[in-house]
């Protein structure tokens, strides 16, 4: 790397004596004299036999003789050499010390042939993942590889250790390839007419490392700013869970006779008051329309004939979360973890009470854990019967709320969006006995979720004009709804 000229002590310069620089160092007496007499520092000027003077330049190199320990594993008398040659000039250091050059402890040069080529290394990697490695296009060879082959097949094998998925991987040297490109041609255009080419050599990999380094804090940079905004997304859905559920308001209630049909369910269970299945569709009838007495009641009366049937505890629990009671929800959820069910139901019930206890801790204890709890629920796989259409509509609508309270984890809005519309066309087109519903009500309260739920998500990939078609569909559906309501301003 080119050297920065020493710049002549000019008149503004700082001079310091010996206790002046101890002081404002912080570094002992005893240590200076040290690092001036094994080379780290120059020598002070002397106007006089019994005075010595040091400048800025003295304290300038203190501290990066301090900050090349703390980030490399260099010795004194190895950072006694570095100045040495870089003329004890503190910016050629900084730039040194930023490109990584101290912490290099092979030869990295960027330009192909300087690399030293090793196929004799023997590899910890096992050797089916090296091959998987080939086949998805991350490894160029799986034997004799070179030095930098052979760091990042191990690079690769830690963190797929840790979970990361090869896909990722795929997908982002994809993009590096573009950015490796962009930087040879930045790094070819740089004139440097007074270096021979071993000079050029070391200089473009200076270089190099200095974007190396700017790469990867910049990254970090924004992995931290994604990752803070992932939080504060969710923290921010926590405060609001409820608005996710549908509450049908009172004319909506009366406009499609929903107490009615309520009544007639509760009729026909009387007459065949052991039908389990029926039992539990009069729970789920119940929950979609906001009848939460109802459903407990039903629940019961499935649990009298089966003592630990999970579908009537999720139903319970559900209940108790929807009326907000977390005491009660959490006793249900407990037993459904222990049950380890995977039942649309019993997922949701797990889910909103792990949410409603994170919102309830929120600003009082740390609710990451429970957030992480709730977000690894949402990415597990569901029991979906096939026959059931309950089972479906349920499983999309999980789907669509998983999105709405953590859209930046999930990250999963077009197969969400197209879950929702697939659904919505089945409910439009069909009467609720073709679709196998158990009435008329819950087929208009799935129309006003995926309405709702579709506007929130197309608001989030920023199709406003889509957004505003389905929540006029909310508002003609049932504008006096907390769904109506939150509808209305959203269209202004």
């Amino acid at each position: 790397m080119p050297r920065h000229k020493v710049k002549a002590h000019s008149g503004d310069s700082r001079q310091y004596r010996m206790s002046e620089l101890v002081q404002t160092s912080g570094v002992s007496r005893d240590m200076i004299k040290y690092y001036l007499r094994a080379g780290l520092l120059p020598q002070p000027s002397k106007p006089r036999p019994n005075l010595s003077l040091y400048t800025d330049n003295h304290l300038l190199l203190i501290r990066l003789i301090l900050r090349v320990q703390q980030q490399t594993s260099l010795s004194l008398p190895e950072i006694a050499t570095a100045f040495r040659a870089a003329n004890y000039d503190p910016t050629t250091i900084e730039i040194e010390l930023l490109s990584d050059k101290y912490h290099a402890g092979r030869r990295d040069f960027i330009i192909p042939f300087e690399a030293e080529t090793r196929s004799d290394v023997s590899l910890s990697v096992p050797q089916a993942f090296l091959d998987n490695l080939h086949r998805h296009g991350l490894l160029d060879q799986t034997d004799h590889l070179d030095e930098s082959q052979r760091e990042i097949a191990g690079l690769l094998w830690a963190a797929s250790n840790e979970g990361v998925p090869i896909d990722f991987f795929q997908a982002a040297r994809e993009k590096l390839q573009a950015l490796a490109e962009l930087e040879v041609k930045a790094l070819i255009a740089i004139q440097r007419p007074q270096l021979h080419f071993g000079e050029v050599v070391s200089a473009v990999t200076g270089t190099d490392r200095v974007v190396n380094r700017w790469m990867i804090s910049e990254k970090t940079r924004m992995a931290r700013h994604l990752f803070q905004r992932v939080i504060e997304n969710s923290e921010k859905a926590l405060s609001t869970v409820h608005d996710t559920i549908y509450l049908p308001s009172k004319l909506f209630r009366k406009r499609f006779r929903i107490d009615e049909e309520l009544a007639g369910i509760a009729q026909a269970i009387s007459k065949n008051p052991r039908n389990r299945k029926a039992l539990h569709n009069a729970c789920r009838t119940c929950l979609l329309l906001a009848d939460y007495e109802g459903a407990q009641g039903f629940a019961d009366a499935a649990l009298a004939l089966k003592r630990n049937d999970d579908f009537a505890i999720a139903c319970k629990c559900l209940a108790y979360a929807m009326d907000k009671d977390l005491e009660q929800a959490q006793r249900y959820a407990d037993m459904l973890a222990t049950a380890q069910s995977t039942h649309t139901i019993a997922m949701e019930a797990r889910l909103l009470t792990l949410l409603m206890q994170a919102a309830k801790l929120g600003g009082v204890s740390d609710t990451t854990e429970l957030m992480k709890q709730a977000a690894d629920l949402f990415r597990e796989p569901l029991s979906v019967s096939a026959e059931e259409a309950f089972d479906h509509f349920e499983a999309s609508l999980l789907r669509a709320r998983a999105n709405t309270i953590f859209p930046d984890a999930i990250n999963a809005l077009p197969e969400a969006i197209s879950d929702l519309q697939s659904m919505q066309e089945k409910l439009e087109g069909n009467s609720y006995q073709a679709l196998g519903l158990p009435a008329e009500g819950t087929r208009l309260v799935y129309q006003v979720y995926t309405s709702f739920y579709l506007g929130q998500l197309h608001e989030a990939t920023g199709a406003a004009a889509q957004a505003r078609r389905y929540y006029e569909k909310v508002i003609q559906l049932d504008p006096s709804s907390n769904f109506g309501e939150m509808a209305y301003l959203k269209l202004g």
